[in-house]
């Protein structure tokens, strides 16, 4: 009986091993794409300011770059985040194939209008702002700073763009950039601050 026991305890302490080091993995899987995205959306941002006499589909797509490869980091995370709750992982699934289909949206050239673009991507900066908002408020220390700092920029820049429908492409592409800037910084930044927190 004993010995049974014993084995039994062993394997179920090979199981836990196991899961926590899958756990590690898809942690710093989700950690390397965080980054990668961050990184990517700060040049972007910096290729919208720099980029000489850029046009409105050249504008169009750089955010449909930034926005596609933020709707597949969604939906790669929705499925990674094994401890996240249901309602939570299919929130962030959502999200993602909305802003893929956002994306889209923005390509389309019969839509491609400074009005239309600059309400599409002020409504989708408001929504994700109060998601990372609402995601941030109910994280630990470190989390919740970096998702509502997040969220505050979003809505902010959504703001101003909703309230100017009718901006200049010029202003719109000074938006547009220093969005994506101050976005990828943080998030580049995010898992260092994270990292710090949890000591």
């Amino acid at each position: 009986m004993n010995a049974q026991q014993g084995m039994s305890e062993t394997a179920g302490g090979g199981w836990v091993a196991a899961e926590a080091r899958d756990l590690e993995t898809a942690g710093r899987f989700l950690t390397g794409l965080t980054v990668v995205f961050g990184l990517l959306t700060l040049g972007l941002g910096s290729a919208v300011l720099v980029w000489p006499h850029a046009t409105l589909f050249v504008v169009a797509v750089l955010i449909a770059i930034q926005v596609f490869a933020f709707g597949i980091i969604q939906i790669v995370r929705s499925f990674a985040e094994v401890r996240a709750s249901t309602s939570a992982r299919t929130l962030t699934g959502l999200s993602g194939a909305l802003a893929i289909l956002l994306g889209f949206l923005v390509l389309r050239s019969p839509l491609q209008t400074l009005v239309i673009i600059t309400l599409v991507i002020g409504a989708w900066w408001v929504f994700r702002g109060v998601l990372d908002i609402v995601a941030g408020a109910s994280e630990v220390p470190g989390n919740r700073a970096v998702g509502i700092i997040l969220g505050i920029i979003s809505v902010v820049a959504g703001a101003i763009v909703l309230l100017q429908p009718e901006l200049s492409l010029g202003v719109f592409v000074i938006v547009v950039g220093v969005w994506m800037i101050l976005y990828g910084i943080i998030v580049v930044a995010s898992p260092f601050l994270m990292r710090r927190a949890m000591r």
